[in-house]
């Protein structure tokens, strides 16, 4: 299949182009930009080693050469070229905040900005492939999840029923703010510090609790996410009050046949995941309360990866085609 990525120079957009050039079904068609419109792929992302040129975003020459479009563009931009591309019968998934949430009050809560049309938001489908199943072939358009979102609700999912709440430490790598610096994320000041940031309010717990509501659990969501001086990956340490054994349980019958998914005695480290599309938990025990740890790529299992992994089920593919499956830590 022909594809095209739209924000091909951004962190995700290059990761979505490396994992396509691996797929032996799709091939790269189209790669879409702004402000890099005329430079060479090999320019902007120089370990692509890509000679293909960077085309301006045009929704009718997409619609003519290609069979879909990954979207990766900054939250809250794509709607207007989403909605194009879905008149002109283009698959499109896009990977930033647009179609995540349903309800237009909480983009407004969650994101302080007007949501995309209403039209968009009822035919967007939000997948995360272990909790919610692949996208239906028929999908015109998918809303890929965000990256604490991904590790928060896999997290979540298999305590319903053990307890209502959860106390939800996280960190973050730098490249899940993007590629365009700016204060407070730039790697250069975040390298030597350590911060949280968005305590009690991150745009994620949106997420979170719609999937998690659509499974019937509600739970009280305490997240304090804080900046991790490395470039990739999500850490999640979360506390609840409830029997490990029970936990384990859970956790062993909802993933017991998801080959993304392994679980282990104890803390892990983030770097085991780094690089691929696996989710990692780890557990521990005291006094009656577990704390569960959870690790994923945010640029793979958290992006790009499971944006592919949706797109494959879609096809009727291997779940895990073409994409990369062992760690490269360190």
């Amino acid at each position: 299949m022909k594809v095209c990525v739209v924000g091909a120079s951004g962190f995700m957009g290059g990761e979505v182009i490396r994992l396509i050039s691996m797929h032996p079904r799709l091939e790269l068609e189209m790669a879409c930009g702004h402000s890099t419109v005329g430079k060479k792929l090999s320019e902007v992302r120089p370990g692509l080693f890509w000679d293909k040129v960077i085309e301006d975003t045009d929704p009718a020459e997409i619609a003519k050469r290609c069979d879909a479009a990954f979207l990766t563009l900054p939250h809250g931009t794509s709607a207007a070229l989403v909605e194009e591309l879905v008149r002109l019968g283009v698959l499109v998934y896009d990977l930033g905040s647009d179609f995540r949430l349903k309800d237009p009050a909480d983009v407004q809560r969650f994101y302080k900005r007007d949501a995309a049309p209403q039209q968009l938001l009822d035919i967007a489908e939000y997948r995360i492939p272990e909790l919610t199943g692949g996208p239906r072939r028929d999908a015109k358009l998918v809303a890929c999840p965000g990256c604490f979102a991904t590790a928060m609700a896999l997290g979540l999912a298999p305590l319903q029923g053990l307890t209502n709440e959860a106390q939800v430490f996280g960190v973050t790598g730098s490249s899940g703010s993007g590629i365009k610096p700016a204060p407070g994320v730039h790697h250069s000041l975040r390298s030597t510090s350590f911060t949280a940031y968005k305590p009690l309010s991150h745009q994620h717990i949106g997420e979170v609790s719609q999937v998690l509501a659509e499974r019937g659990y509600t739970p009280q969501i305490d997240f304090i996410p804080h900046s991790l001086p490395a470039v990739r990956g999500i850490h999640l340490t979360i506390l609840v009050e409830a029997d490990v054994d029970a936990v384990k349980a859970r956790f062993n019958e909802l993933y017991a046949d998801k080959e993304l998914i392994s679980l282990h005695d104890g803390p892990i480290p983030l770097g085991m995941t780094i690089g691929s599309l696996r989710v990692a938990f780890g557990f521990a025990s005291q006094g009656g309360k577990t704390v569960i740890f959870a690790v994923i790529d945010n640029l793979l299992k958290g992006g790009s990866g499971q944006a592919i992994q949706n797109f494959n089920l879609q096809q009727g593919w291997p779940e895990t085609e073409g994409l990369p499956l062992t760690g490269m830590w360190p």
